[in-house]
């Protein structure tokens, strides 16, 4: 299935269609829906949730754009894609070819409707390229499952379930707040409570047990504990910077703190 859905990436990658668009120099986003609706009745957390850290920390995009500006292209994928219409956002860069980001939608895979997002970003050289390389580019896809919106490797399996037991704690609060198996999603804030209440747990457990205890606040809309949450990790993160955490955890903050600020700006 890989391959087929890189065949077909690439051929929408370079593909011309008649597209209506708006952006300034800096951004355009280019669509053909004359409507603007969740087709799909997407979570916004979970959408923002997975967007974002693949189209704009994985490309390093996020060194360019604001919150406004992230926000904009969130809202605009979200509320303008389904499966006739797929979104591209092309940002001009100072030097080198501009990023191309392309949002698209295929229905009747194996898992059911994929949501993919293909860029001109090469893992390797860490730069935006003028070829689409189907093997070094980064190309993401996830399954639309309920208003859940799932990373592919995420799927919900028992296998995968007792491979993340065996592994640190914080594994197993990923994927069960982020799979596709609504059942263990109850499970969440005891793991949480059990870090969180532990004397003992390791530093960098503590620091995802407070990620994850903000991200169920803005799972549930509460953006004032949110905030509360993401100004908590922050500090202990400075706390222990160096001597229980390496100073690299610096960029879960960083995340942390966009995460809560678009979630703020698609609720207006």
């Amino acid at each position: 299935m890989k391959k087929q859905i890189l065949t077909f990436v690439t051929a929408l990658f370079f593909g011309l269609l008649p597209f209506s668009s708006f952006g300034q120099d800096k951004i355009q986003i280019k669509y053909k829906n004359k409507v603007s609706v969740n087709a799909y009745g997407l979570s916004e957390f979970y959408f923002v949730h997975q967007i974002f850290a693949d189209a704009f920390f994985m490309t390093d995009l996020y060194k360019q754009l604001d919150y406004e500006e992230m926000a904009k292209i969130l809202k605009t994928v979200l509320f303008k894609i389904d499966n006739e219409n797929k979104v591209t956002v092309t940002i001009k860069q100072d030097k080198g070819p501009d990023a191309k980001l392309v949002f698209f939608i295929k229905e009747g895979t194996k898992n059911g409707t994929l949501l993919a997002l293909m860029t001109n970003f090469h893992s390797e050289k860490r730069k935006f390229t003028e070829e689409l390389d189907e093997k070094k580019s980064i190309v993401r896809w996830y399954f639309i499952k309920g208003e859940k919106l799932v990373y592919r490797q995420d799927l919900y399996s028992e296998k995968i379930e007792k491979e993340k037991m065996g592994q640190v704690p914080h594994k197993l609060i990923d994927y069960y707040l982020f799979d596709d198996n609504l059942e263990n999603d109850s499970k969440v804030q005891e793991l949480i409570d059990g870090i969180l209440n532990n004397e003992k747990s390791d530093k960098i457990e503590v620091l995802y047990a407070k990620l994850y205890l903000g991200e169920l606040y803005l799972l549930k809309s509460e953006i004032d504990n949110a905030e509360k949450e993401v100004s908590g990790l922050n500090e202990y993160f400075e706390k222990y910077k160096d001597s229980g955490i390496p100073s690299e955890y610096s960029l879960i903050t960083s995340m942390a703190k966009t995460e809560l600020e678009l979630m703020k700006r698609m609720n207006k």
